[in-house]
């Protein structure tokens, strides 16, 4: 191997180890219960695995709100208009969701 793709391979590793791997990613969404309909909150960003889940299981009404104050977050960002990264720190989330126009049910 040489030392270019050793390189390269360091580097795609350094950047997947950037955030984790979600554990029991399926099982834990399950446990939400998504409604295809309903409004959810991901309070811990991150890498978004668990909020790209989320959002596979909504419909095209379904809204995601995620929450993380660190600004790598914003790199994992998805381009879908349901969802909505917050880049502040989610004991802000009565405020950032009320600004949004959503109200307790």
């Amino acid at each position: 191997m040489t030392l270019q793709i050793w390189l390269k391979k360091l580097w795609v590793t350094m950047i997947l180890m950037e955030y984790h791997n979600p554990v029991l990613l399926k099982e834990s969404v399950d446990g939400l219960n998504i409604k295809p309909d309903g409004v959810y909150v991901d309070v811990t960003f991150g890498g978004g695995g668990h909020s790209a889940e989320i959002l596979s299981r909504l419909s095209k009404k379904g809204k995601l709100f995620a929450f993380d104050q660190d600004e790598d977050a914003l790199d994992n960002a998805m381009d879908d208009p349901r969802f909505t990264l917050i880049n502040e720190n989610f004991r802000f989330i009565k405020r950032f969701l009320r600004f949004h126009g959503i109200k307790k049910s």
